[in-house]
């Protein structure tokens, strides 16, 4: 069998991949800009460096790295996944193309992935962590009646109140109360115009009336 043996160029390189990808994922959960960002930004440029310098770093690698950054960030703007997943093959298949053995440099993602993987679990699972960027942009909040959201429509306060027919019910029709027009329905039977009703239920916009 095969032995997989790392140069010390490779070793590096296989220690900036994980740098780059726990450092990008530590970023991500944070409010601002912080000591993780930086390392991201000189793992990134160490990368480029000690790959430019070998001759392993190709302008197609460069270019799918940035568009793929690109993409992860538009996806962050539009509606749904398509952009993202592009993008993250993309930036994937930047570090994949990197240098003449691609199975080397899958074997070094596959590491660097999960231990990316492991980082965000341990983020979310043990220390509660979201992604503050999502808190402005998804309304997380509950807007039941016990939070005090309310229907801009809502005429449950209605019930108990003593209204008057504006025209038949047979059984829908129009009521007023306190001067607004109000669709009604009776209870069952028909109720004539000009009749004075209690409001028994409401359901949404659904008013049903008893006449007095």
């Amino acid at each position: 069998m095969k032995q997989l043996t790392l140069s010390s160029y490779e070793m590096i390189i296989l220690l900036l991949m994980i740098v780059i990808f726990l450092s990008a994922v530590a970023q991500l959960y944070e409010s601002r800009f912080t000591i993780a960002g930086f390392i991201l930004i000189s793992g990134c440029l160490a990368f480029v460096m000690m790959t430019g310098m070998t001759g392993d770093l190709e302008m197609i690698s460069v270019m799918l790295f940035v568009a793929g950054v690109i993409f992860l960030v538009l996806e962050l703007f539009v509606v749904g996944a398509v952009l993202g997943i592009v993008g993250a093959l993309m930036v994937l298949a930047s570090f994949l193309l990197v240098g003449e053995d691609i199975s080397r440099m899958a074997v070094f993602l596959a590491v660097s992935l999960m231990l990316a993987v492991i980082e965000w679990v341990v983020l979310v699972k043990f220390f509660g962590k979201k992604i503050p960027l999502f808190k402005n942009v998804i309304l997380t909040d509950s807007t039941s009646k016990e939070a005090g959201y309310s229907s801009h429509d809502d005429r449950s306060h209605f019930v108990g109140r003593v209204a008057r027919t504006l025209t038949p019910l047979r059984p829908s029709g129009i009521i007023t109360l306190d001067g607004k027009r109000i669709d009604a329905v009776s209870e069952g039977a028909f109720i004539e115009k000009d009749r004075e009703v209690t409001i028994i239920f409401v359901e949404g916009t659904r008013v049903v009336v008893r006449a007095l």
